[in-house]
């Protein structure tokens, strides 16, 4: 099982891969993260995409983050979203450093790092629209 479920990741993330990809700046933030990140927190962002059972740890339901976690800012999504910033010695990643694949997509573009940057904004500002309220 363990076999099938890497197996399982590793073809997704092919499929997703930046060799194969359209030219993401085109991409509206809703198309990235359809593209990049409901196979696992859903079409909703509620955390139970079709990829979802097969991890050991429960995939975050992206409508409560704010809400979960009273001071979390737009800004500290991005840093997650890129997934460069993140400190080794935290753990393991699961999810893919989207930053890295992105900047990747447009090697030998000299502006690489704003082209990964502005999508990277583009599916925040649409992750971060997902956000419930706090009255509910």
């Amino acid at each position: 099982m363990r076999y099938h479920r890497w197996l399982l990741i590793a073809t997704c993330l092919i499929v997703s891969a930046p060799a194969f990809a359209a030219d993401y700046l085109a991409m509206s933030g809703k198309q990235l993260y359809w593209r990049f990140c409901a196979a696992c927190h859903g079409e909703q962002g509620k955390g139970d995409g079709p990829v979802a059972p097969m991890f050991s740890a429960k995939v975050p339901d992206l409508t409560m983050i704010a809400r979960a976690n009273g001071s979390f800012t737009r800004e500290r999504l991005v840093q997650i979203v890129d997934g460069r910033s993140v400190v080794g010695a935290h753990g393991s990643r699961t999810m893919p450093v989207w930053g890295e694949d992105f900047s990747r997509a447009y090697i030998g573009d000299p502006d690489a790092e704003r082209a990964s940057r502005i999508i990277i904004e583009r599916l925040a500002d649409y992750v971060w629209s997902l956000q419930q309220p706090a009255s509910q």
